[in-house]
C-alpha cells in the first residue's frame, strides 16, 4: 500500500486528483447556486414586468427579474446561436487550460471551476429559456460606471471573479520571468 501511494505521489496522480477535487466541487456549487437563485427569482419575483421586487439595501441593491436576450450590457441581443457558439468555445478553451495547467496551480483550478459554472449557467438559460438569460441582481452605487450597473446573476458574478483569478497569476508569472530574463542578460560578462 505504501509503495502504491508513493508511486501516485511521484507520478503526479495525487496532484491531478487534487486539481479535480477543486475544479468539480467549485463547478457544481457555482452552477447549483446559479440555477437555484434563478428558480427562486422566477418563483418569488415572477416574470419581467410583474412589478415584484425585493429591496435588499434601499437605493443600492435590489432583486427583480430581467430576461436578457444578449450578453453583457445586452450586446449581441437576440443572437442566441452566436452567443451559444462563443460560450461552447469558451468552455472548451477553459477545459484545455485546466488539462494543461500545472497540477499545483490551485488558483487556475479554482478559476476554471468558477468560469465553467458561470458559462454553463448562462448556456443552460439560453438553451431552455428561449435564448434569454435570467438576470435579477440590480446594483446602483450612484457613481459611474455603476449608476446603475447592468442587471446580472450568479453566473455572471462567477465569470467576473473567475477570469481575473485565472489571468492575474499568469500575467504576474510573465512579468517575473521577464524580469529574471533581464537580470540574467545584465549579469553576463562581456
Amino acid at each position: 500500500m505504501y509503495n502504491f501511494l508513493q508511486k501516485m505521489i511521484v507520478s503526479g496522480s495525487l496532484s491531478a486528483l487534487r486539481a479535480h477535487l477543486l475544479l468539480w466541487p467549485v463547478f457544481i456549487a457555482g452552477f447549483t447556486a446559479d440555477r437555484l437563485t434563478k428558480l427562486w427569482t422566477l418563483d418569488r419575483l415572477g416574470l419581467p414586468g410583474s412589478g415584484q421586487e425585493v429591496v435588499v439595501i434601499e437605493n443600492y441593491l435590489r432583486f427583480s427579474t430581467v430576461f436578457n436576450p444578449g450578453a453583457v450590457w445586452g450586446a449581441f441581443a437576440s443572437q442566441t446561436a452566436f452567443l451559444l457558439a462563443v460560450s461552447f468555445v469558451a468552455v472548451c478553451f477553459i477545459m484545455a487550460i485546466f488539462a494543461t495547467s500545472p497540477r499545483k496551480a490551485w488558483h487556475c483550478h479554482l478559476a476554471c471551476g468558477m468560469i465553467l459554472a458561470g458559462a454553463m449557467g448562462n448556456i443552460y438559460d439560453r438553451l431552455f429559456n428561449n435564448g434569454f438569460v435570467i438576470d435579477f441582481i440590480e446594483v446602483n452605487l450612484h457613481f459611474w460606471p455603476a449608476d446603475p450597473w447592468p442587471t446580472f446573476n450568479i453566473a455572471d458574478s462567477l465569470l467576473c471573479v473567475g477570469v481575473p483569478i485565472l489571468i492575474i497569476p499568469m500575467l504576474l508569472a510573465d512579468i517575473k520571468a521577464s524580469m529574471a530574463s533581464k537580470n540574467n542578460t545584465n549579469q553576463k560578462p562581456q
